[in-house]
């Protein structure tokens, strides 16, 4: 069985996309929490799985893969029957192209706007970085989301979706406003049975006191 070593599913925004993934193409897997910043010689646990030192790891026998899109592309070819890339070239271009972009972009909102499922923050940090970040993802969502056949930002869910879970969640938690394309992008996406299912277990994830504090 796959396993997935995470961080913990709170906070973890890397850890949260691979999940998704796994979680969509119904694929069996196991998670391995490595106690993110609770645990005594969890950096150690992740070195053993992955040099890079980080999490989420995808572990397939004697395979493992590191990085969050990685991980999700691979289970998109373990299970083609699930989609998680549509199936028109030039859609599938445009999901790549998104995908990649919040893989290494908006620097400003991760830095300030930290992810935090089950939490709500008193008061949300401002600057001219974040706003231009919060702006692009907002178009970015129109852009997707008017010429969508679904609810998705690809119109089915996909691996584009699993990318820009995380920061849906910190519009939720720091009190974004949102136009109405993506308040129903948000509201479809709460309302998978698997994103409901990660809530439960960001309910009960260990706190992370520093993380927490970061919401005033």
């Amino acid at each position: 069985m796959l396993r997935l070593v995470c961080g913990n599913l709170n906070y973890s925004s890397w850890s949260m996309r691979p999940w998704l993934a796994l979680k969509h193409a119904q694929i069996p897997f196991r998670t391995y929490d490595v106690g993110l910043r609770t645990d005594e010689g969890w950096k150690e646990k992740i070195l053993s799985f992955s040099g890079a030192g980080k999490v989420p790891v995808l572990v397939d026998g004697s395979l493992s893969i590191h990085e969050s899109l990685a991980i999700c592309e691979y289970v998109a070819e373990l299970a083609p029957a699930a989609k998680l890339w549509p199936e028109d070239p030039k859609l599938r271009a445009r999901g790549r192209a998104i995908a990649c972009e919040m893989h290494s972009g908006f620097s400003a909102l991760r830095q300030t706007l930290s992810t935090n499922l089950r939490a709500r923050a008193l008061a949300r940090p401002h600057s001219p970085e974040v706003a231009a970040d919060i702006a692009r993802i907002l178009d970015i969502f129109r852009a997707s989301l008017t010429t969508a056949k679904g609810q998705f930002l690809l119109g089915e869910f996909s691996i584009a979706d699993c990318m820009f879970f995380p920061v849906v969640t910190r519009f939720r938690t720091y009190g974004v406003a949102l136009p109405p394309e993506a308040e129903a992008y948000a509201a479809a996406l709460f309302e998978l049975p698997f994103v409901q299912e990660l809530e439960g277990l960001a309910q009960d994830a260990p706190a992370i006191p520093e993380y927490d504090a970061a919401l005033g």
